[in-house]
């Protein structure tokens, strides 16, 4: 899952010393009214004023009852789509055949126009309806987050497009924090917050990572791996024998052979995954697939638990059992989903892993944003769209709060290896010019990136690690490529050749000291991490075990 952990981690040590998908209650019936706008909300009529109590910005407008439209209704059957209409679409105005009782909490009105929705957040009670009008001159299709599953509320979904002049109403049963996009322009984002009582839930039980075993799986035959894509029954089984880590590689693997649709699969790889192992799907999966593991697992976390409660929820989905190790790839999965959830709105994924309590659990969930930001977010072909990507090998590391920067260049050394074409030397250069309190985690980030460019072949990742001036900075790259090496048992062998290639006393021992903390966490029994510390250096021996 990027292979970030141990970067983390030490970040957390030196700073510090040591979160789909909840839809819930009957939904009002999806429904298409057809007329143009009612008259704008005279003024004092509507109320309009920031966002309290949230991470999220925004206003908020309510509409009287008297200005509440009272038109005929027409169920809109589900189509297929075939692309977005791009002149505006002449309907016939409504004849008003109903009058919505007085008794009821007056609608609220959004309106979507130019790409945008007005207000971009509302406020609610539970049981309040939203009358989303389209204004933009082509067909639109509001749906929940995720895209391009909708599954953290599926209620929340027209499931067919809403041609321009016409609206759609729905009634918001669950109190939280809604977001919502345009299904065909899913760039286009909303937020409705629904207050009221949250539905009491018991905390998701978490299986012992130590009782989970699987197995390694084989090549796929071309119509094994058809079916992969195809049955959810298969791609259940798979799941519980080979694991989730292993799966999303099989589905990124054959993706291209068979043309199927990776991130889209992996979403319902990791909604099953929650369903069978809780939180700890989001340490089972991997970062393959454009992140579809994390976003699938997030949309059954927020269906399973809702939004009410986001900021104990957050805080409990990876629980207290597992390791250091474990935690933190539980929680950097979470940072992943959040970004997404929040429509790769940087900042709000940001403050919701705010939420968290302790400064590990933090910037681990930070790194999973920013990871997501590069990972998912250059996937417009998606909707996957983010406004944080540039061809300043900084950005957005130079425009985050202070608090955030460390945490920024955590993964940021991976879109600098977009920027400047796989050149190491130019990016050991940015990281020289990184702020010094980032320098540390910024040529940690540079030696991942370095492993993965060099899988297999240590020598090749030390000599771009020369790059780094001759010190911490090549210390921490190091660091960085031999733990990208050693990410799972597998590695051991790999990372015991990386060490002992070194011929500098600093960066050997260094080295050494890295795999023999990290095998300490991966190795579960005891008799495995005996055998690997047997093969350990005996000068560097101490301590392992």
């Amino acid at each position: 899952m990027g292979k970030l952990l141990a970067v983390v981690v030490l970040a957390a040590l030196v700073g510090a010393g040591l979160l789909g998908c909840g839809g819930h209650g009957d939904a009002k019936a999806q429904e298409v009214v057809a007329g143009r706008l009612p008259p704008p909300v005279p003024a004092g009529d509507e109320t309009v004023g920031p966002s309290q109590n949230s991470p999220f910005g925004g206003d908020e407008r309510q509409i009287p009852p008297s200005q509440v439209p009272a038109v005929s209704t027409a169920t809109v059957s589900p189509t297929q789509v075939g692309g977005m209409s791009e002149a505006p679409v002449v309907v016939e105005t409504a004849v008003v055949t109903s009058v919505r009782p007085e008794a009821e909490a007056p609608a609220v009105e959004i309106v979507y126009g130019y790409g945008v929705f007005v207000p971009s957040r509302v406020n609610i009670e539970v049981g309040q309806e939203v009358v989303f009008f389209n204004e933009s001159g082509k067909d639109f299709w509001p749906a929940s987050a995720i895209h391009p599953t909708h599954q953290i509320y599926p209620e929340l979904d027209a499931r067919s497009p809403v041609k321009s002049g016409q609206s759609w109403i729905f009634k918001f049963d669950e109190p939280g924090y809604w977001r919502y996009h345009d299904h065909l322009a899913p760039q286009n984002t909303g937020l409705v917050v629904v207050q009221g009582q949250p539905t009491v839930r018991d905390r998701p039980e978490v299986p012992g990572r130590e009782d989970l075993s699987f197995e390694e799986p084989g090549a796929l035959s071309v119509q094994d791996a058809v079916n992969l894509f195809k049955d959810d029954g298969l791609l259940e089984r798979y799941i519980l024998k080979y694991g989730p880590a292993n799966v999303v590689k099989l589905l990124a693997d054959y993706e291209s052979r068979i043309g199927g649709d990776c991130h889209q699969r992996a979403h319902v790889m990791g909604r099953i995954a929650y369903q069978y192992f809780g939180s700890l799907a989001f340490s089972l999966s991997g970062h393959e697939c454009h992140s579809g593991g994390y976003h699938g697992a997030t949309e059954a976390f927020f269906r399973d638990r809702g939004t009410g409660s986001l900021s104990s929820d957050i805080a409990l989905v990876c629980g207290d059992e597992l390791n250091q190790f474990f935690r933190h790839q539980c929680v950097h999965g979470v940072g992943h989903g959040l970004m997404a959830w929040t429509s790769y709105e940087l900042h709000d994924a940001l403050e919701l892993c705010d939420l968290l309590e302790s400064l590990g659990d933090r910037l681990s969930c930070y790194s999973g944003v920013f990871m997501e930001n590069v990972v998912g977010g250059l996937s417009a072909s998606m909707g996957h769209v983010t406004e944080y990507l540039s061809d300043d090998p900084h950005f957005p590391c130079s425009v985050v709060a202070e608090n955030y920067v460390s945490a920024c260049y955590f993964y940021q050394t991976s879109r600098m290896v977009q920027v400047f074409g796989g050149d190491f030397r130019k990016v050991a250069e940015a990281c020289s010019e990184a702020p010094a309190t980032a320098h540390l985690v910024c040529f940690q980030s540079m030696g991942r990136d370095v492993g993965g460019f060099t899988r297999g072949n240590p020598e090749g990742a030390i000599q771009k690690c020369s790059y780094a001036k001759e010190g911490d900075d090549r210390l921490n790259c190091l660091e960085g490529a031999v733990q990208d090496s050693f990410w799972d048992v597998a590695g051991a062998d790999l990372a015991l050749e990386f060490c002992s290639l070194l011929q500098d006393t600093d960066e050997k021992a260094r080295c050494y000291r890295v795999i023999v903390g990290r095998a300490g966490q991966i190795f579960q029994a005891p008799s495995e991490l005996s055998d690997f510390c047997a093969r350990v250096d005996e000068s560097y021996r101490s301590g392992c075990g």
